[in-house]
C-alpha cells in the first residue's frame, strides 16, 4: 500500500522542523508539502490532495479550524490532525471532525499515537473505496453480459416459454412473483432475486420487490422529498427505493 501522503501547516519554522523529523523516521509516511499560513495550507491541500493534513490552530490568514471547516464539504478532504500549543480549541477541533488534537510540547510517543491513528483511518478508507469500486465493476459486468433470449416459467402444471424482451417488469407478491409481460401477467413461485440472477442484462432491481426491464421505462416522475418512480410501457408505476436511487439515475442518465 502506498505511503501516507502528508501536508504540514505551521507558521513556526522550528515547529515544522520537529514534525518533519518525526515524519521522516516513519517509512510509511511521505511529507509531500509544507505551508506557512492558513491560506497557503488550503491552497496546497486542494492542489496535492494529501491523505493527512497536520494543522496548527493559530496561523496568519486562515486559522487551522477555518481551513478544516472549508474542507469539510470536499469529498476528497484529508484526515485532519491539529498540532498546536493551544489546548482551548479542542472542542472546536472535533466539531470539524478532526481525527486527533496534539498539544505542544508533545512527546515522540504522543505524536506516534496520532500518526498511527491517521494511518489506520486512511487504510480503512482506501479499503472501503476499493470494495466500492469492485462492487460497481461487478454490477457493470453483470449488466453487460448477454441476457437469455427466452426464460421458462412454471405456471401451474405447464412450462411457459417467454421472450425476455417481452417482460416489462417483475413484482414480488409474498412467496411468489408476478411477471408482467406484454401479453399479460403470470404468477410463478420464485423470488425477485432469482429472476435478477437469471435475467441480468437490461434488468435492474429498483426496489426489493421490483425488477424492471430498462428498455420498457418510458418516463420518470418526481414525487415529494426527492422520491421518484418509473413509468413503464404498460402503464405500471414502480417506486424507486432511496437506497437504489443513485444507481438507477446513473444507469438511466437522469438526475
Amino acid at each position: 500500500m502506498r505511503p501516507l501522503r502528508v501536508v504540514l501547516a505551521d507558521d513556526e519554522p522550528l515547529a515544522r522542523e520537529v514534525v518533519r523529523d518525526l515524519l521522516a523516521a516513519d517509512p510509511e509516511v511521505e511529507l509531500v508539502a509544507e505551508a506557512r499560513d492558513g491560506n497557503e495550507a488550503l491552497t496546497t491541500i486542494r492542489a496535492v490532495r494529501p491523505d493527512l493534513a497536520l494543522l496548527d490552530i493559530e496561523m496568519p490568514g486562515r486559522g487551522g479550524l477555518q481551513v478544516a471547516a472549508e474542507l469539510a464539504s470536499d469529498p476528497e478532504a484529508p484526515a485532519i490532525v491539529f498540532v498546536t500549543a493551544f489546548n482551548s480549541y479542542a472542542t472546536g477541533a472535533f466539531d470539524v471532525s478532526a481525527l486527533d488534537y496534539v498539544v505542544k510540547p508533545f512527546s515522540d510517543e504522543r505524536f506516534t499515537i496520532a500518526l498511527t491513528r491517521a494511518k489506520r483511518r486512511v487504510r480503512e478508507s482506501r479499503l472501503g473505496d476499493l470494495a466500492l469500486q469492485v462492487a460497481r465493476a461487478a454490477e457493470e459486468l453483470d449488466r453487460q453480459r448477454p441476457a437469455a433470449d427466452r426464460i421458462s416459467l412454471q405456471v401451474g402444471d405447464r412450462s411457459l416459454l417467454l421472450r425476455t424482451e417481452d417482460i416489462v417488469w417483475i413484482q414480488a407478491e409474498d412467496y411468489y412473483c408476478r411477471v408482467h409481460a406484454k401479453n399479460g401477467s403470470h404468477l410463478v413461485r420464485a423470488s425477485v432475486a432469482s429472476f435478477e440472477e437469471r435475467l441480468g442484462g437490461r434488468f435492474l432491481r429498483v426496489h426489493r420487490a421490483a425488477l424492471v426491464n430498462l428498455d420498457e421505462v418510458v418516463a420518470v416522475e418526481r414525487l415529494t422529498r426527492g422520491a421518484k418512480l418509473l413509468v413503464l410501457s404498460n402503464g405500471s408505476r414502480c417506486r424507486i427505493a432511496r437506497s437504489r436511487l443513485a444507481e438507477v439515475e446513473r444507469v438511466l442518465s437522469i438526475g
